[in-house]
This record gives structure tokens, C-alpha cells and sequence, in this order.
């Protein structure tokens, strides 16, 4: 018989942890039986809809935090977990993962793990709040069996903090499809047209979004910068979000209306890498961005903040450039010297992702859900 696992996520919005959610939640195997239980809307809710056959919607699971809602989402919860009675509960997100473990483990007999794919506290956040933070870590995690971690970073501040033990963590790295830019056919002439730019334009990519983790505004001081510098580049940035106005309004302020285009959320990010001179990321908590993952197997020269994993995979001077937080200055000048060809990208530096194609973390999954699955049955028998 099939294990049941029940996979819970707050929205599908276009993310990293939402498309490791949804790869597991269609390719895990014969041996498994796979529930999706999620919020309402998202860019990925009609993929999940086309693709997976158990998936439910959760009304009352959002991300903002709202006592009423929160326990209409955990009731709800608690009653689709107790109709499909999974062996497994797998929780992802912060808002899910509390809310969903809670739940798992109230509820049901379930075997519980969760995922973080980066914290919500970070250095240099105001200590109260960080602590704060940590607090809730620590309570959620009482009601985990095991917790996985994509990044090494973020397994070594979760024991720093106490939030978990040896005992209970696993490493599994995310993952993405390998891609190279040899291997894609489309239409640049017709893309380049639709997105306004000239061919020969020197292209910076940002696929991320306009949310305040995602420190946007500092992508727009950068672009500032290289523009005066170098007026023939153009910033691309994909994704939506609460800080669009203030970006928007950031754009027009430094006139760079022609400079930095935000072009919404996309499906053809492989295709934007491919007409990419460089990455940029300057978000300011990650836990493992698979978007910069995509980049580095593209060969795209990236030049990121340095927070979450990132440096588990972005070494300075190989395959772009790792910047301390909201160095503006140093972000902009790497940028430039890889625009002027002043950076060659080192081939060498494609051995860092072997651990990082979404097969290995397929694998890696399974085998944590059969080591559960084996001690379930063992513990059913006794």
C-alpha cells in the first residue's frame, strides 16, 4: 500500500519552495501517495490544478497574520489532514509550516517534517524582533519529527539557536532542472522586441519579487548607479508584490524609466537568463534561491548579496561576485566590471552544483519518507 503524504504550503505563488513543492507533489513515485493542501490563488494554482490529482484548497491560509483566519486555517487543516490520515505530514513555509505542524500533530497519528527554505530572522534584523522569531521557530519545531534545510547556513543556525538537534535535521539541498543555453530554442529577435530592448543591450536580471525580503529598492539604487556609468543597460525584474508602487515610484524619481523595466511574473525565466549578461539578487534573508541556481548552470555571472546559502554556491571571483548587505556601491562596480568584460566565468566553478539538480532532492526526499515510513510500520507491529 501506498504511503499517504500530505504536503502543505501557504500559496502557490511563483517561487522556489513552491516549485520544489509541486515537483515533489507530481513526480514522487509509485510508493507514495501525494496530497497538496494549500491556499487559495497564486501563479502555480492552475499548474497545480492541471497536474495534481489530491489537491486542496484552504480558504483561510494566508500569509499575513491574522488570529481569525489563522484558526479557521488551522481547523480547516485539521479536518482535511484527519480525512486523508497520511503517514506522513510534510509542512513547508512559515505560515504553513506552524500552522500545518500544529495540526499534524494534534490531530494525527502522522509522522511530521518540515522544510525551511531560509528564516525569517536575519543578522542585523532589530534584535527584539529577531528574537521574537526565534521564539516561534523554536515552538513550531516541537511539533517536528525532522526538519530538512536546503542550505548548510541555515542547519548550522538552527542548531546555533536551538531550534533543532543532530538528531532531527537533514540536509537536502534544493533543486532545479539543469538547463544550458545551448539547449534552448526560441524566438530572441521576438523577445527582445516584446520586452523593449534594443538586441545588443547589456540585460541585468533580477527574477525575484516586490516584497520587502526581496529589497527591491536596492536593486533600483544600483541601477542608478551602473546607468550613469554605462547608459546602454537596462535592469529586468520579474515578479509582483507589496513594494511596487514605492518601486515604481523609486524608477521615476531617478528617471531610469528606460533603465529599469518591471516586467511582472514570468514563465520563460530560462529564456530571460539566456539573453542575460548578468544575475542579481539582493534580497536580504534567502535560504537557498533556486532562481540563482538556474543562473549559475546558465552560466550567467551573478552578483548577490551575501545571506542565506548563497555562498554555499556564488564564489567571488569564479562565478560572479558575493557583496556584503546593501553595499550598493560594490554591487553597482561588479556589475560594471562584468559588463565590460573585465570577468571571465570560470567552468570550473559548475562542480559546486552537482548537489543541486531537483532529482538528487527528489531521491533525497524519498528516502527520508521511506526511513519514516519503514519505522511507522515497524512501530505498527510491535
Amino acid at each position: 500500500m501506498a504511503t499517504k503524504i500530505a504536503l502543505i504550503i501557504t500559496k502557490l505563488d511563483l517561487g522556489g519552495a513552491q516549485k520544489s513543492v509541486l515537483y515533489t507533489a507530481r513526480h514522487i513515485g509509485d510508493n507514495f501517495e501525494p496530497f497538496l493542501l494549500c491556499g487559495e490563488g497564486g501563479t502555480l494554482e492552475k499548474y497545480a490544478k492541471d497536474h495534481i490529482k489530491n489537491l486542496y484548497t484552504i480558504p483561510s491560509l494566508i500569509r499575513q497574520i491574522n488570529p481569525i483566519k489563522d484558526f479557521l486555517a488551522l481547523k480547516e487543516l485539521a479536518k482535511k489532514l484527519k480525512e486523508i490520515n497520511p503517514q506522513i505530514v510534510h509542512t513547508n513555509c512559515p505560515k504553513a509550516g506552524i500552522l500545518g505542524r500544529i495540526a499534524a500533530k494534534l490531530f494525527t497519528k502522522a509522522k511530521v517534517v518540515h522544510t525551511t527554505h531560509g528564516f525569517v530572522f536575519y543578522e542585523g534584523q532589530n534584535i527584539f524582533k529577531k528574537y521574537f522569531y526565534i521564539f516561534i521557530e523554536r515552538f513550531a519545531a516541537l511539533f517536528a519529527d525532522y526538519m530538512i534545510f536546503v542550505s548548510n547556513k541555515d542547519l548550522q543556525t538552527a542548531l546555533k539557536y536551538k531550534i533543532t538537534t543532530p538528531q532531527k535535521a537533514r540536509l537536502i539541498r534544493a533543486g532545479v532542472t539543469p538547463k544550458t543555453k545551448e539547449s534552448l530554442h526560441f524566438n530572441k529577435a521576438k523577445l527582445f522586441e516584446e520586452l523593449g530592448i534594443k538586441e545588443g543591450t547589456k540585460i541585468v536580471l533580477q527574477t525575484a519579487n516586490l516584497k520587502p525580503e526581496k529589497n527591491p529598492l536596492e536593486s533600483v539604487k544600483i541601477a542608478n548607479i551602473v546607468c550613469k556609468k554605462m547608459p546602454n543597460t537596462v535592469f529586468l525584474y520579474t515578479g509582483t508584490g507589496p513594494l511596487k508602487a514605492k518601486t515604481e515610484n523609486l524608477i521615476k524619481e531617478l528617471k531610469l524609466e528606460n533603465n529599469f523595466k518591471l516586467i511582472g511574473e514570468r514563465d520563460d525565466i530560462s529564456h530571460l537568463l539566456s539573453i542575460a549578461d548578468v544575475f542579481l539578487l539582493t534580497s536580504i534573508r534567502e535560504g537557498l534561491p533556486m532562481a540563482l541556481l538556474e543562473a549559475l548552470f546558465m552560466k550567467v555571472p551573478s552578483v548577490c548579496y551575501n545571506v542565506g546559502g548563497i555562498s554555499e554556491v556564488l564564489k567571488d571571483g569564479q562565478n560572479g561576485f558575493l557583496i556584503s548587505q546593501n553595499d550598493s556601491k560594490k554591487a553597482a562596480q561588479s556589475i560594471i566590471n562584468i559588463l565590460q568584460g573585465g570577468f571571465n566565468f570560470k567552468e570550473q566553478s559548475l562542480a559546486l552544483l552537482r548537489d543541486f539538480d531537483i532529482i538528487d532532492m527528489l531521491l533525497r526526499q524519498q528516502e527520508l519518507y521511506t526511513l519514516i515510513g519503514d519505522k511507522n510500520s515497524l512501530f505498527n507491529n510491535i
